[in-house]
């Protein structure tokens, strides 16, 4: 029988810095598009998305590209450099289109969004950790199969203040763009 084995926490950790994984994209050690996200210096593979994540994901990319400001760029899956060993790609984001996506910081980021399926524990958990202590304003976490958005504002170093779920049927507009505002029942009718 093949079982999971975890290592034990006490072995030595090799942690890798974003210039580590350049240097091995470079070599060929891993490919350019591998789904992996560097967090506190560890690589993490993200698991494949599923239909509803794709569907939900794609529902909300047409709202976002349809609603935005002419002076905003919608990111999908782009990565986002928040220190020295962590990037990460969110599934969505919406940002200034006068900064580079190399050079955004957490505070710039005007909507972050994940789609969870898989992963809420995950978003909700140590990806809101990290989006809070990097400053991002305004981060939702759309749980596919609940149907409903977990809306985090008010950014500290200890998590976000402000954490509400909002059902399906519920309006929500983004804190910094209000213009951009839906029902998230009505994106997938």
């Amino acid at each position: 029988m093949n079982a999971p084995v975890r290592p034990s926490p006490d072995l030595p950790r090799r942690l890798f810095t974003t210039q580590d994984v350049f240097r091995m994209v470079e070599a060929g050690v891993m490919q350019e598009d591998e789904n992996v996200e560097l967090i506190e210096g560890e690589l993490v593979v993200m698991a494949a998305k599923k239909n509803d994540h794709e569907i939900f994901k794609s529902a909300l990319l047409e709202w976002l590209v349809k609603g935005k400001a002419d002076d905003q760029r919608v990111g999908v899956e782009t990565t986002l450099y928040l220190a020295e060993m962590l990037f990460v790609e969110p599934d969505l984001m919406l940002y200034p289109r006068a900064i580079k996506p190399q050079d955004l910081t957490g505070g710039d980021i005007t909507l972050l969004i994940e789609v969870s399926d898989d992963s809420l524990s995950r978003d909700l958990g140590l990806k809101a950790a990290i989006y809070a202590d990097h400053g991002v304003r305004d981060y939702w976490v759309v749980d596919v199969e609940a149907r409903r958005v977990t809306v985090h504002r008010d950014p500290t170093d200890e998590g976000y203040r402000s954490v509400e779920i909002l059902e399906a049927g519920a309006e929500i507009a983004a804190l910094l763009a209000p213009e951009l505002a839906m029902r998230l029942a009505d994106l997938l009718d």
